[in-house]
């Protein structure tokens, strides 16, 4: 890769910045249980990890969606809005957001919607520390589609290379790269696919680090 220099950093969200995927996986295990659908961590982690419900329920559900898709999107998110007080930050996402160099912006890019990012962030104290975040409402095409991270640039004022993105699924690896950013991929050991196709994989964010200039650093394992 060319040398970067990297003026912002862009967090997805879910399973990235905050620790939502298990409470998440929970509420749409149990909305699906309640039509008779058992879902498993793995297929969750298959089918729905990173793509819109539409995309994932389609699969899950085949010939069902139509019929039973809305309804278990409407259930899922009530059950996860009775727990969004209980998704904690990752601690080494935090840390990474105190140790980029001055001037470096910080943004959020994800699916979910603003109504449950706004109410994590506000409780985890973390919004005053963002310079831009996009919510599902903000853009047309949601990941792979480059949309969500071309919206955090604009936002950001800045040009879409200049922008690191830090993901942790095929379909925010595949947005980046669409979007011309270079995109890390964090593992956090839950069966993601894909993660390869980062142009770095680390196994959790004490690994990178930016300079000042805007250079990449990865720590070896």
């Amino acid at each position: 890769m060319n040398p970067l220099c990297i003026q912002a950093v862009v967090f997805d969200f879910d399973g990235v910045l905050v620790d939502s995927e298990p409470i998440r996986f929970k509420a749409g295990a149990r909305a699906l249980e309640e039509i008779g659908v058992s879902l498993t961590w793995d297929r969750f982690m298959r089918f729905w990890l990173g793509r819109t419900d539409d995309a994932g329920l389609r699969d899950l559900l085949g010939d069902r969606f139509e019929a039973d898709g809305q309804c278990v999107v409407a259930r899922r998110n009530a059950l996860y809005e009775e727990r969004l007080d209980e998704v904690p930050a990752f601690p080494d996402t935090v840390r990474l957001m105190e140790r980029v160099p001055d001037g470096t912006k910080l943004a959020v890019a994800t699916g979910s919607r603003r109504m449950e990012v706004d109410r994590i962030l506000t409780r985890l104290r973390l919004v005053s520390r963002l310079h831009a975040i996009v919510t599902a409402e903000d853009y047309a095409r949601a990941k792979p589609a480059p949309d969500p991270f071309l919206a955090a640039a604009r936002r950001l004022d800045l040009p879409p290379a200049s922008c690191l993105v830090i993901e942790d699924s095929l379909a925010g690896i595949t947005a980046a790269h669409a979007a011309g950013m270079p995109v890390v991929a964090v593992d956090r050991g839950r069966g993601a696919v894909g993660l390869e196709q980062a142009d770095w994989r680390v196994a959790d964010l004490d690994e990178l680090s930016l300079t000042p200039a805007g250079a990449v650093g990865v720590r070896s394992r």
